[in-house]
């Protein structure tokens, strides 16, 4: 059955942001779960041909293609972080996001009930790993450290652990306490872009 992927790549000032490490994962998701004799769509030959927006600005960059290696025309929507005060732990062990499936429908599930300001932390047998939406990251506002257990392979996670801006760490749900902040990270958001202070997470 054909079933549909995504990426979201950050378009800053008229270029795309980390697209080696986007197309590593599109590389990654067609080895697993391309179908035989499927072609690996490439990023930049799809921006190349459908461009963002040029001159200054950010933009949310949605690319859609499916296990055939079909990739559909990008859709650029200017970006502005949603702004998150509050974090809910919520157990969910049998979660699996390993692929970044055009369908979230389980994913968001996680997060019935909450308000437009909170967001869901998702722990696997006790384990932090992530958001609905992103990684996150632990610290004191100066150096950050991500859990070892994470449900999708972020780019930006992966990109700050290459080049040793963040560590890999394992956090259970009571070590949360022993960090001042949560800062949540993906395509789009850096370390510090939206913080949550750990004095604001609920446990289950």
């Amino acid at each position: 059955m054909c079933r549909l992927i995504f990426e979201t790549v950050k378009w800053k000032d008229g270029a795309p942001c980390l697209l080696p490490w986007h197309q590593r994962r599109v590389e990654r998701s067609m080895k697993l779960h391309g179908e035989e004799g499927s072609s690996v769509p490439d990023l930049a030959s799809v921006l190349e041909g459908n461009p963002g927006p040029e001159g200054a600005g950010i933009y949310k960059c949605h690319i859609t293609y499916d296990t055939q290696g079909k990739a559909r025309r990008p859709v650029f929507e200017p970006y502005r972080p949603r702004l998150v005060k509050r974090l809910a732990c919520v157990e969910n062990p049998r979660l699996d996001y390993f692929c970044k499936w055009e369908d979230r429908t389980e994913l968001q599930t996680a997060g019935l009930g909450l308000g437009e300001d909170e967001e869901v932390l998702i722990l696997r047998h006790g384990q932090v790993t992530d958001t609905r939406y992103s990684n996150v990251v632990f610290g004191d506002g100066s150096s950050w450290v991500t859990p070892e257990t994470f449900l999708l392979p972020g780019t930006k996670r992966a990109f700050l652990l290459a080049c040793g801006a963040i560590e890999e760490l394992s956090i259970k749900a009571e070590d949360i306490k022993k960090f001042r902040f949560c800062s949540l990270i993906n395509a789009m958001l850096d370390p510090g872009d939206v913080v949550v202070r750990t004095e604001d997470i609920v446990y289950p």
